[in-house]
């Protein structure tokens, strides 16, 4: 494992207090449901902030522990640039979709749940798109590996909301845009939402990967020339 500097124990310190503080609070919002406990890993949002949160623990304890094999894999280039596409997805669609800010819905301070979940994990993350250098190649062939999980997500969404419904006797779709039905099912027009909304978060994903290696090549390279 590489000789760690200062910067890299307080960008591990901060990881775990973040990742800790995110995974008790996803850990309240679960024990706190009374029904339907199911539906907190049905949806994207806890998935992503999950996901998020397992990463920032990984990254602090390698850093403190010196687990080298899991440190070199959550520092990887592709890693921190899939990390932050599916925390923006989130933010993303809760912002234009959900709780669209031009129709005045975006509230991010309503709650905590919208705050931290929605808002305050988004930035946090990109925080350390910036922060972790990271190591490896960044290419266009690996965006259909970063969207794999969420074009797997939306399959998933497809047969549980065909095959199963809620208490309240609805389809069991985890979101409205992700249901033929809010389209009357039309399916042309549910194929073409999905794929601009693929085609959004391709180019997001491919301009992600152009930023992280223009950041890298500002910063960290000259910084390495010092």
């Amino acid at each position: 494992m590489k000789q760690l500097q200062k910067r890299d124990y307080l960008i591990g310190f901060s990881a775990l207090i973040y990742g800790f503080f995110l995974f008790f609070n996803l850990l309240n919002n679960l024990l706190s449901r009374t029904s339907e406990v199911w539906r907190f890993f049905y949806q994207f949002t806890q998935q992503s902030n999950l996901i998020s949160s397992i990463w920032l623990i990984l990254l602090g304890l390698s850093t403190f522990f010196n687990w080298e094999k899991i440190y070199t894999f959550v520092t990887k280039k592709i890693v921190i640039v899939a990390i932050t596409v599916y925390i923006s997805i989130t933010f993303f669609i809760v912002l234009f979709i959900l709780n669209p800010v031009f129709a005045g819905r975006w509230i991010p301070l309503a709650n905590t749940y919208e705050f931290l979940f929605h808002n305050a994990t988004t930035i946090v993350i990109w925080f350390f798109f910036f922060l972790v250098k990271g190591h490896g190649t960044l290419n266009h062939k690996q965006i259909p590996l970063v969207l794999l999980y969420p074009l797997f997500y939306v399959i998933l969404n497809l047969i549980v909301g065909y095959s199963t419904t809620y208490l309240s006797g609805q389809a069991a779709f985890a979101y409205g845009f992700i249901n033929p039905g809010t389209y009357g099912n039309n399916f042309i027009l549910y194929i073409l939402v999905l794929l601009v909304l693929l085609a959004i978060f391709t180019l997001f994903t491919l301009g992600l990967m152009a930023f992280k290696k223009r950041v890298n090549h500002l910063y960290y390279d000259e910084l390495d020339k010092s």
